[in-house]
């Protein structure tokens, strides 16, 4: 006897949503899902963690590298009740970003707001962009 499968248009919308595979703040690296870009004057990094204790997450710079590393960890995990899906994870992540241009370490500052942990990265001086004016010869 042969088992028959039928294909639905929601069967492919469900392989969609299958396991891991839509995570809206994780990336595919396994860490927080990171929206990193610059200003004329800085490089700035937005880290999606919510549910992560500000005072639990780890900021460096080193050699022009941005790394990022907390430790999530629940109290203890509730056996009465009976997941459907457990999506919520629990652990360790760490990610780090080579920055585009040079930044001075000294000036960094870090602020988490509504889950979002945003990074401020001066730029020195000399990667900041510097207009300069053409002279004229008549």
């Amino acid at each position: 006897m042969t088992n028959l499968i039928r294909w639905t248009p929601f069967s492919e919308l469900d392989r969609l949503f299958d396991e891991d595979a839509f995570l809206p703040m994780v990336n595919r690296f396994g860490g927080p899902a990171t929206d990193l870009y610059e200003t004329n004057d800085a490089v700035i990094a937005e880290v999606s963690v919510p549910g992560i204790n500000p005072k639990d997450v780890n900021v460096e710079i080193e050699n022009n590298v941005l790394h990022i590393r907390a430790e999530h960890t629940s109290e203890s995990e509730d056996k009465s009740k009976d997941y459907y899906r457990k999506e919520v994870r629990k652990g360790s992540f760490a990610r780090s970003f080579a920055l585009p241009a040079e930044v001075d370490a000294e000036k960094v500052e870090a602020n988490y707001e509504k889950g979002i942990l945003k990074i401020e990265m001066p730029k020195t001086e000399k990667a900041k962009p510097r207009k300069i004016t053409v002279d004229i010869k008549e």
